[in-house]
């Protein structure tokens, strides 16, 4: 069962002092979490000014750096299409990629992703399938995406919590059935991330917890850190 700590996202030190923007920071966060047992990583690494970035001359040096640091450990890539990115920039720039995460993450629901994941197949990197809705893991089974995939991450949204657990099961029951060796990970965002992943780790899937997804503790109350959030998700 993957449980996976998702760094930073697109978020900003505007929004929460204590995201990860430089590589410092993150090496930072990566230490005290592998130390907690954490073995895989969702990180967006960023250029100088600490925007996303798909460019290689930006992001082979962060990647070489972490996997020196951290060989033992398991990190992922986000492709999403952040702010002034496009789906042929994207495609152009991670097909100049020179190295190789040990997975990345695909959003199905955003424009070129199966043009993506072709190049992501031609180039060996493995891939994590971003599904937000019913259409998505439609689209998953009808394309076989499942024979060349990691896990499925299933995203939920929805800021009911009954709505966000009733969506999060009926992808899964779907997904269980047209492509069940493929492992689970589900997430939410903000105060219903400990619905969703209390859900999932009761139905024996993985889930993830970090800045990224909520900024809110179990009671609603501000998060301090990134080990905070997984310290509470585990109940260490």
């Amino acid at each position: 069962m993957v449980i996976q700590v998702c760094l930073n996202g697109g978020r900003t030190k505007q929004e929460h002092a204590r995201v990860p923007i430089t590589l410092d920071e993150i090496i930072k966060d990566i230490h005290i979490l592998k130390n907690l047992g954490v073995e895989h990583f969702h990180i967006h690494l960023r250029d100088g000014d600490g925007k996303e970035t798909f460019e290689n001359r930006l992001l082979a040096p962060q990647m070489q750096v972490l996997r020196q640091q951290f060989p033992d450990i398991k990190i992922g890539l986000s492709t999403n299409l952040f702010d002034g990115m496009t789906p042929e920039i994207r495609l152009r720039q991670i097909n100049g990629w020179r190295f190789n995460p040990d997975y990345v993450s695909v959003n199905l629901s955003e424009p070129g992703s199966l043009t993506l994941w072709e190049v992501l197949k031609n180039k060996a990197i493995k891939t994590e399938a971003g599904i937000w809705t019913m259409d998505d893991a439609e689209l998953f089974t009808k394309n076989k995406l499942d024979e060349y995939c990691e896990r499925v991450l299933i995203e939920v949204f929805f800021w009911k919590i009954e709505e966000a657990v009733y969506q999060a099961s009926r992808i899964s029951a779907f997904l269980a059935k047209h492509a069940h060796a493929l492992e689970q990970v589900h997430h939410g965002e903000e105060i219903n991330t400990w619905s969703i992943a209390d859900h999932a780790l009761k139905q024996k899937h993985g889930t993830r917890i970090g800045l990224e997804d909520t900024l809110v503790s179990r009671d609603a109350k501000p998060a301090v850190s990134n080990e905070q959030l997984y310290k509470e998700l585990m109940r260490l």
